[in-house]
C-alpha cells in the first residue's frame, strides 16, 4: 500500500466514526430540542410501539386519544421529530393505515429514561425495520396488537383496567421462568402476548394465541402440550393456571377449532376459552367467551372466565402447599431441637465450671 494509499484509508477511518460521532450529536442535540415539549401521553405512546414494535393509527387512537383526527395530527408531529417513523404496507386490495415504528430520536429518548443508551438502537436499524415492513407476520402482529388496543379502548371509554399487557418475547420469558425441568424449556409454548383485565374489582390473568388461520388444527391442538407444561410448572410454583384465549379470525375456524382441541389429552389440564371477533369493532372484554366444550357452553365475558372455567390445578396447588407447610414445620422443629441440645450442653459446660 502506497503512502498515500494508507493516508487515504486512516482518512477514511477517521471519518466513519466522525460520521457516528456526528449522528449521535445531532440525535443528542434533537433530544434536548424536542424532550421539553413532549406529553406524559407522547412518552407513553413511543414506549408503546418500541416494547411491541409496530402501531397503527387507529391503535394509537384507542390507546390514547379521543378521536382518530386528533391522533393523526399529534402521530405526524412525533414522526416529524424523529420519536416515530411511519410505512404503510400496500395490500392486494384496498388501502392499509399508516403504521409505525421507533424513531433515533425516540430509541433516544427512552434509553435516556432507562439508563441504558443501547437497548433500543437494535430496533431503528433500517436492516430491521425493513424486514418488518415486508414480514409476513406482519398482519399477524397488527392483529394482536389491536386484542389490546382494543381492551385499552375499553378500560377508557367503558370501565374496566388493562392491567397489564405483555409483548411476544416477555410473555415467554415469564413462561420459562415457570418451568420446573429444563428439559420442557423445549416444550413449552411461545404465546402471542399475556395480559391482566380487571373489573368490578375483579381481575383475570390470560396468555393470548391470535390464530389467523394460517395453521392447520393438527399444529393447533399440538400447542397445547407447551401450555399444560407450563400450566404444571406454574401449579408446582403454587401459581394459578391462567386462562388461555383463543382468538379466531373466522366463525368457521372456531367451529373447527375447539373440537380438535378437546380431543388432546392435554385439554382437561387447562383453561381454554375461544372466540371469533374483530377486536376492531368488538371489544374482547364483553360476553364473547365460549369456554372448550366440557364446561359451560353460553358465552362469558372476560372477567367471568376465572369462575366459568374451574382451575383444573387446585387441588394441586393444596396438596403442594400442604405439604410445603409440613416441611417448614419439621425444619422449625430441627431448629428448635438443636438450639435446646446447644442450650443444654452450654448448662453442662457451666456447671462443671463451677
Amino acid at each position: 500500500m502506497t503512502t498515500a494509499s494508507r493516508s487515504h484509508a486512516r482518512s477514511h477511518a477517521r471519518g466513519g466514526t466522525g460520521t457516528r460521532a456526528v449522528r449521535k450529536g445531532s440525535e443528542d442535540a434533537a433530544l434536548l430540542a424536542v424532550s421539553a415539549h413532549l406529553t406524559e401521553r407522547d412518552r407513553m405512546l413511543v414506549r408503546l410501539v418500541a416494547v411491541h414494535r409496530v402501531l397503527t393509527t387507529d391503535q394509537f387512537a384507542a390507546l390514547g386519544f379521543g378521536s382518530i383526527t386528533t391522533a393523526r395530527h399529534r402521530l405526524s408531529v412525533l414522526v416529524r421529530l424523529g420519536l416515530l417513523r411511519r410505512f404503510r404496507p400496500h395490500p392486494e386490495t384496498g388501502s392499509a393505515p399508516w403504521h409505525y415504528l421507533l424513531g433515533r430520536v425516540g430509541a433516544a429518548l427512552l434509553g435516556a429514561e432507562d439508563r441504558d443508551e443501547k437497548r433500543w438502537v437494535p430496533q431503528v436499524r433500517a436492516d430491521r425495520q425493513l424486514a418488518l415492513e415486508r414480514s409476513a407476520r406482519l398482519a399477524h402482529m397488527t392483529g394482536r396488537n389491536w386484542f389490546f388496543a382494543a381492551l385499552a379502548r375499553q378500560a377508557r371509554e367503558g370501565g374496566g383496567e388493562l392491567q397489564e399487557w405483555l409483548n411476544e418475547a416477555d410473555t415467554f420469558l415469564r413462561c420459562e421462568r415457570a418451568v420446573v425441568r429444563f428439559d420442557d424449556r423445549m416444550l413449552l409454548a411461545h404465546p402471542d402476548g399475556a395480559g391482566t383485565w380487571a373489573q368490578e374489582g375483579r381481575a383475570v390473568s390470560f396468555l393470548l394465541e391470535y390464530d389467523t388461520g394460517t395453521e392447520n388444527l393438527t399444529v393447533l391442538a399440538g400447542k397445547l402440550r407447551g401450555y399444560q407444561v407450563l400450566a404444571a410448572g406454574l401449579a408446582w410454583h403454587g401459581q394459578a393456571c391462567p386462562v388461555l384465549l383463543f382468538c379466531f379470525g373466522s366463525s368457521r375456524r372456531e367451529q373447527s377449532a375447539p373440537r380438535a382441541m378437546s380431543a388432546s389429552r392435554e385439554a382437561a389440564e387447562l383453561r381454554i376459552a375461544t372466540t371469533a371477533i374483530d377486536p376492531r369493532v368488538t371489544s374482547p372484554a364483553g360476553p364473547v367467551w365460549l369456554p372448550l366444550p366440557g364446561h359451560e357452553s353460553l358465552q362469558a365475558r372476560l372477567i367471568d372466565l376465572d369462575d366459568a372455567i374451574p382451575d383444573p390445578w387446585h387441588q394441586y396447588r393444596q396438596e403442594r402447599a400442604r405439604q410445603r407447610h409440613e416441611a417448614d414445620e419439621h425444619q422449625r422443629a430441627l431448629r428448635r431441637d438443636d438450639e435446646d441440645d446447644d442450650q443444654a450442653v452450654g448448662e453442662e459446660f457451666r456447671q462443671w465450671l463451677s
